[in-house]
């Protein structure tokens, strides 16, 4: 059996004397250029990493693929891939705290005046007077989370810790925690818009989520809200918030993801005023690597003893 590590830039290949080390039976390689993984991945039985269409058609032994993304929209993309017997598990989890971080850097951002005071200290300014009457603390706001998994969870807790109040929908509600108030199915959007300070985008994208909070979904949301995707794009219309944000009917937003990505150069959404944006970074953490490799590491055991479902496995036909 042979496994394959693709290239990627979170270290993965530094586990490899580990893994052979705990599995001496299995040929474990790594191929750092994308540009000629074709030739690496044809008689592969086990790729970590990502894949394209053509790669994929090249893995004549292809048996199993672990995403070290916690989405799997680009792997489902692929209709090959969906319509073949191949695994896919994803990295879900692995982003959880870091992601979680993230929302509240970036909300606190705008809420605490860090991105006008940075943006000021560029000019030398000094702006107690304009800026501390501004500032606003997050005790007895309500944050909602729009997806409830694992991204969900951990900010709800984090929320909790800063004394927020917090609604939650999913397609797929389960046991609420006692720190949640509320989490309802799909069918409550409405009402977590109208109560929600912010509003955190997380479900994974597919077609039922392909722009989810469109017009109507913002023109929903409290005037003076705030949006925060982070998760995927196409599942905010960006149009619509480019809009709410000019309006002033949002008070503010920040995107990790976006429909085109890298976002074009000569994209509107750069030169959005109150808009926060960053570059498809929020999942990064210092223990990225490690986390992976730590789910690849149990799915492969279960693997080896044929026990199914894997860990993150994704149904190909949902998405997710």
């Amino acid at each position: 059996m042979k496994v394959l590590i693709g290239p990627n830039w979170m270290g993965l290949e530094n586990y490899l004397d580990d893994l052979r080390a705990e599995f001496p039976d299995i040929e474990f390689t790594h191929w750092p250029e994308r540009e000629t993984l074709e030739e690496a991945i044809g008689d592969v039985d086990i790729y970590v990493g990502w894949i394209n269409r053509d790669i994929f058609m090249a893995a004549q032994e292809l048996k199993w693929i672990q995403s070290p993304s916690s989405g799997a929209n680009y792997y489902v993309a692929i209709p090959e891939i969906v319509d073949s017997d191949v695994l896919l598990t994803s990295a879900v989890g692995t982003h959880s705290a870091c992601l979680a971080e993230s929302v509240f850097a970036m909300y606190l951002a705008f809420t605490r005046g860090i991105r006008e005071f940075v943006l000021r200290q560029q000019k030398h300014e000094w702006s107690l007077r304009e800026m501390r009457g501004q500032l606003c603390e997050l005790t007895r706001s309500t944050m909602g989370l729009v997806g409830f998994g694992s991204v969900g969870r951990a900010t709800a807790v984090r929320a909790a810790a800063f004394g927020m109040r917090v609604l939650a929908v999913d397609a797929y509600p389960e046991v609420k925690p006692e720190h949640v108030e509320a989490l309802w199915g799909v069918d409550k959007l409405d009402d977590l818009l109208a109560q929600s300070n912010v509003v955190v985008v997380t479900v994974p994208y597919t077609p039922d989520t392909d722009h989810m909070i469109g017009e109507e979904e913002i023109a929903k949301m409290k005037p003076g809200s705030y949006l925060i995707g982070i998760s995927r794009g196409k599942i905010i219309d960006e149009d619509a918030l480019v809009a709410a944000l000019r309006s002033g009917h949002l008070a503010g937003a920040a995107l990790d993801v976006f429909a085109q990505e890298p976002l074009p150069p000569d994209s509107e959404l750069w030169d959005v005023e109150n808009l926060l944006i960053t570059p498809h970074a929020a999942g990064g953490t210092q223990y990225e690597g490690e986390y992976v490799m730590a789910i690849f590491r149990e799915n492969l055991r279960r693997f080896l003893n044929d026990d199914l479902p894997l860990r993150n496995q994704v149904d190909k036909q949902l998405g997710w």
